[in-house]
């Protein structure tokens, strides 16, 4: 069974022994009343979200890297405000994306400590920017995310645990349109620059341009421009790019 999504709300304060065995039993009760008995486990897919969820009406989150990315975990998750203005000069309130808190891994993990105790499965699937390098965050604001592998350590009824040896398996979701600004935090020049090796653009190898004129049995190639009008969003790509 899959917890949560992209812009639904996670704790960002910590759970007593009490809160994870309500949980266990919740989950129990689910599993026999609901479900026949035909679950094996929990899926942890929490990511980003601000308090007002898109799940619960229009979303209003959004990511500033001037105004979010020297934000420690606890600043973002208190609400973070900045405003954007469209392309027609309208104002919109937004919120930086919360991401997880040290509450929030103590949370999963101790879900997943004592949901493995019951017998069951537990996996994570979170975001690339939270799961990245085991280095340690030298940053003072600790804005380097890799929040699961930076917090994965807690410890409950005076027993250690490790995250990520507990679960069963964890998915990498590879966001390659959302960094958390780690590419301009990072103090590595090549963090995420494009190193990849030229190849010859000809028939026998891999192109290293696109042209999207050249796709498609009508030739338009996929599609490359939409337009949200009740927004008044939209995005469009080149004909040609590397």
């Amino acid at each position: 069974m899959v917890m949560g999504s992209w812009c639904t709300s996670f704790p960002t304060e910590e759970w007593s022994v009490s809160q994870f065995s309500e949980f266990v039993n919740y989950f129990k009760t689910l599993r026999e009343g609901t479900f026949g008995g035909h679950l094996d486990g929990i899926d942890f897919d929490w990511e980003g979200f601000c308090k007002e969820t898109c799940l619960k009406g229009d979303c209003s989150c959004d990511w500033d890297d001037k105004v979010c990315s020297n934000k420690s975990p606890e600043e973002l998750a208190a609400g973070v405000k900045f405003t954007r203005t469209d392309s027609h000069g309208v104002d919109y309130q937004m919120e930086c994306y919360i991401m997880p808190t040290k509450a929030t891994i103590q949370v999963i993990a101790g879900i997943t400590h004592y949901m493995k105790q019951a017998g069951f499965v537990v996996t994570l699937v979170p975001m690339s920017t939270a799961v990245y390098t085991s280095k340690g965050d030298s940053s003072a604001k600790q804005n380097l995310r890799n929040e699961y592998v930076k917090w994965r350590k807690n410890t409950f009824e005076s027993q250690e645990v490790d995250l990520m040896e507990m679960v069963d398996g964890v998915l990498l979701q590879w966001y390659s349109g959302f960094d958390a600004s780690l590419c301009i935090l990072s103090d590595d020049p090549h963090a995420c620059s494009c190193d990849n090796v030229e190849l010859l653009d000809e028939e026998n190898y891999y192109p290293n341009v696109h042209n999207n004129s050249r796709h498609g049995p009508d030739k338009t190639g996929f599609l490359y421009v939409y337009k949200d009008y009740e927004k008044q969003g939209g995005n469009m790509w080149p004909s040609t790019w590397p």
